[in-house]
């Protein structure tokens, strides 16, 4: 990065409040913990109000740091710049990513595959070794990141990142026992729906549905090495943490925390706005707005409850 002088910066963000030097000139960042006991005047960093206490205004050296008005109030002593904003972690890397992201050519590598009868939006990355399978749409700037393979007759929207080594819309673990009792695999018509705004990261999963389709709504992120299983509804802004298992025809509500290794049962609902502990085992449909724990899953409020009640039974 070039040197860069704050008052563009500042420019970026109308609504923020900011003390210093607006001349001053910055060309990279720092983590705080990588700043203690340094001159970082050229760099710059963010603190939350958790752990600006941790700081000692005297020694802190930064060229323009990033935090709420409550933190400001403890560190204005400082030799820094301060932009005051309600969320200096989004600010943060609002600026990263406008000044440091490297942006994708609109382009097709040469080693992908794409049916004639694909059709492919304005400004798209297709990566290398991409499959791209007959009647799929892909929206525009859409990015497909390497060996990543696309089946047949899924549709992804606009603005959506997919990562290396995903397979999306191929048939799910649906099977059903024939006359001599053997397993024979059921046919899945459905397909694969990736509305805008959508992120996967690598190695995921993310089959078709049986009758219906499996849908991934606006916003929602999901993880490296997640399963999404046949007829799956994700709503929107929902994230998805590594290594979860969503069983088939299950359905994620509005702005749910997936923790990493969480299971959801097949049908299993889960409630708009519901938070989830590492390795959760949802076999019961949630309540909306509580943080389910534990292997079966409960609310929060309950497990602390029946805790109390355990201890009191074991201490005679």
């Amino acid at each position: 990065m070039n040197s860069l002088s704050l008052d563009k910066i500042i420019e970026m963000f109308p609504e923020s409040r900011f003390v210093g030097n607006k001349n001053h000139l910055v060309n990279g960042v720092v983590s705080l913990g990588e700043s203690i006991g340094k001159d970082c005047s050229s760099q710059m960093s963010w603190v939350s109000d958790k752990n600006c206490d941790q700081l000692d205004q005297v020694t802190l050296k930064i060229g323009l740091l990033i935090l709420t008005e409550v933190s400001y109030l403890k560190l204005k002593g400082a030799s820094c710049n301060f932009l005051i904003v309600a969320n200096p972690r989004f600010i943060f890397f609002q600026i990263i990513d406008s000044l440091f992201q490297t942006k994708r050519p609109a382009k097709i590598e040469k080693s992908a595959i794409i049916h004639e009868s694909a059709k492919i939006g304005k400004n798209c990355y297709v990566g290398h070794h991409v499959v791209i399978e007959e009647n799929c749409t892909l929206g525009e700037n859409t990015t497909i990141l390497h060996n990543t393979i696309i089946l047949e007759g899924t549709i992804i929207g606009n603005h959506v990142i997919i990562g290396c080594n995903n397979t999306i819309g191929n048939y799910g673990f649906g099977y059903e026992k024939d006359g001599t009792g053997d397993y024979e695999a059921l046919t899945h018509i459905g397909h694969v729906i990736i509305h805008d705004n959508v992120e996967i990261h690598n190695n995921t999963c993310i089959d078709r549905g049986v009758l219906g389709n499996t849908e991934i709504h606006e916003n929602v992120k999901i993880d490296n090495l997640v399963h999404v299983a046949h007829g799956v509804i994700i709503e929107r802004n929902s994230l998805i943490i590594a290594n979860a298992m969503i069983g088939g025809s299950a359905r994620i509500g509005e702005n749910s925390w997936i923790a990493p290794t969480v299971s959801i049962i097949n049908k299993g609902i889960v409630a708009p706005n519901t938070m989830t502990g590492m390795g959760a085992v949802i076999l019961k449909n949630t309540e909306e707005n509580y943080t389910y724990i534990g292997n079966p899953a409960m609310r929060m409020d309950e497990y602390k409850k029946w805790s109390e009640i355990r201890k009191k039974l074991l201490a005679g």
